[in-house]
C-alpha cells in the first residue's frame, strides 16, 4: 500500500496493513516536552522530539492508523514539521533512519516551532488512544477503559519524559505523570480547545505492575491482589489514596493487547503510589513463592535493594 521510495525517505511506512535509550537524533537539539521551557527555546532552530510506541502496539496496523492514507501529509502540514517513523512494525528497509534498530516503533517529529512539536505529539497520542477504543469491545460500564489503555497512557508518559533533555531520573518503570485512563469521558470527547464539547484533560500519577504466571500452566495470577470481595481494593484506597485496577484475570484477557498488569494511580502524589507499589511487590513474592508463579521481568527493585549484577 505504501511503496513508494520517496515515502520511505519521511516515513517508514507498511508494505501490508520497550524502551530505548535512544532519545535523541545526532546534535539536533531535543525540545522539552514543557511547553513553558519550549517556550523560552530559540524558535529559529530545528527542534527534535522523539515518541515510542510501545513494542506490543508496533504494528504495521498501527502504523497505518497513525500516518496512513495521506495522514502523515496532513499532519505534516497542519503542524509545520516532517515526520519519521522508523523501528519494529514500520515496514522501512532504510537503516540510516534513527530507530531503524528497536523492537518497536519510534516517531521522529522535527519542525522550528516546538509549540506545534507538542500539539502534534498529543495529536499521536490521541489517535493510538482511539485505535485502542476502536479495537476492543465496549464495556458494560462506559465509564471504564479498555483494558488495555491504561498501559499505553503510562507507556506514552514515560516516553515523553525521557525524551525530555531536562529530564534527570531515566530508571525504568519509575512512576510518571501521565494522562487519567479514568473515566473514559477524557478520552472519547476531547477538550474544547481541540473544538470538541469535553471536559479537560485529568492527569494523574500512575505506575504499572507485571503479573505472575503460573510456572505449569503459564496462567496469569492477580486476583488475589484484589483480597476477598475486594477488600484490598478498598484498602489501597484508604492507605495510599491509590486507584488499584487489575487487568487480565478476569476473563477480560481477549479483550487485552497487552499481557496482563496492575495500574496503580494517585492523584494526591507520587510517594502514594511508591509507597502503594511497595506493598503491591511484597505481596506478588510471596505468592509467587507459595505458589510457584513468577514474573517474565522477573522482580521489581525496591528503594533500598541493590540490583544483583550478572557477573
Amino acid at each position: 500500500m505504501f511503496s513508494d521510495a520517496d515515502e520511505l525517505l519521511g516515513l517508514a511506512t507498511p508494505r501490508g496493513g520497550e524502551h530505548s535509550d535512544d532519545n535523541r537524533v545526532s546534535s539536533v537539539p531535543v525540545a522539552n516536552n514543557n511547553d513553558h521551557d519550549d517556550d523560552a527555546m530559540d524558535e529559529g532552530d530545528l527542534q527534535v522530539r522523539t515518541m515510542e510506541v510501545p513494542r506490543w502496539l508496533s504494528t504495521t496496523d498501527v502504523t497505518a492508523h497513525l500516518v496512513g492514507r495521506g495522514k502523515k501529509k496532513t499532519l505534516e502540514e497542519e503542524y509545520e514539521c516532517t515526520i519519521v517513523i522508523a523501528g519494529h512494525g514500520s515496514g522501512t528497509k532504510d537503516p540510516s533512519m534513527p530507530g531503524f534498530h528497536l523492537p518497536h516503533l519510534h516517531i521522529t517529529m522535527s519542525g522550528h516551532d516546538v509549540r506545534q512539536l507538542g500539539r502534534l505529539r498529543r495529536a499521536l497520542e490521541d489517535s493510538l488512544i482511539d485505535y485502542i477504543i476502536e479495537n476492543t469491545p465496549e464495556q458494560e460500564d462506559s465509564r471504564n477503559a479498555p483494558p488495555s489503555l491504561g498501559r499505553l497512557l503510562y507507556s506514552l508518559a514515560l516516553s515523553a519524559a525521557n525524551a525530555s533533555p531536562k529530564t534527570k531520573d531515566h530508571t525504568p518503570n519509575r512512576t510518571v505523570f501521565a494522562r487519567s485512563h479514568y473515566p473514559m469521558i477524557y478520552h472519547t470527547r476531547r477538550t474544547v480547545e481541540e473544538g470538541a464539547n469535553g471536559p479537560p484533560t485529568k492527569k494523574v500519577w500512575m505506575n504499572v505492575v507485571e503479573l505472575p504466571q503460573d510456572d505449569n500452566s503459564s496462567e496469569y495470577h492477580g486476583r488475589f491482589l484484589a483480597g476477598k470481595q475486594g477488600s484490598l481494593l478498598e484498602y489501597y484506597r484508604t492507605k495510599f489514596n491509590c486507584r488499584v485496577d487489575i487487568y487480565g484475570v478476569w476473563g477480560d484477557d481477549d479483550d487485552l493487547m497487552c499481557a496482563p498488569y496492575v495500574l496503580v494511580t494517585s492523584e494526591e502524589g507520587k510517594g502514594n503510589v511508591d509507597r502503594c507499589l511497595q506493598f503491591i511487590e511484597h505481596r506478588v513474592r510471596e505468592h509467587e513463592e507459595k505458589y510457584g508463579a513468577s514474573r517474565a521481568g522477573g522482580r521489581r527493585i525496591l528503594r533500598g535493594e541493590m540490583q544483583m549484577s550478572d557477573s
